[in-house]
C-alpha cells in the first residue's frame, strides 16, 4: 500500500491513477502541472524545469533564465559558437571592439 501523496500545485491529496513527479520529490496531479509563465500543461512529453518552486517548460525557462549575449541580449542555441570575456558571453558576431566595431578574434 502506497502513501497518499500531496500535490505540490494545489496541496490536495492525489488519488489519481498517475502521479507526475518533478525533481526528486515534487508530485503533482496531471491537471495541476503547468508552466508558471505560459500556463501550458506539462506532461511526460516535454522537458520541465523547476526554479523557486515554480515549474516551466523548456522554452520559457531558457527565455527567462538562460544565458544571453552580453551585446545583443539574445539567447544561445546549442549550435552557436561563443566568446567569453571574464564573466560575459557573446555570440561570435557580437564580439567586436566598442571603438571601431571590428570583430575580435581569440
Amino acid at each position: 500500500k502506497r502513501l497518499i501523496s500531496l500535490c505540490f500545485g494545489c496541496g490536495n491529496q492525489i488519488h489519481d491513477q498517475y502521479i507526475l513527479r518533478v525533481s526528486p520529490d515534487l508530485e503533482w496531479h496531471a491537471t495541476c502541472l503547468k508552466c508558471a509563465e505560459c500556463n501550458q500543461y506539462l506532461d511526460e512529453t516535454c522537458t520541465c524545469f523547476v526554479r523557486g518552486g515554480k515549474t516551466y517548460r523548456k522554452r520559457d525557462y531558457i527565455r527567462l533564465y538562460g544565458i544571453k549575449c552580453a551585446k545583443c541580449s539574445i539567447g544561445f542555441s546549442k549550435n552557436d559558437f561563443v566568446m567569453r570575456a571574464r564573466a560575459k558571453v557573446y555570440h561570435i558576431e557580437c564580439f567586436r571592439c566598442v571603438a571601431c566595431s571590428r570583430q575580435l578574434i581569440p
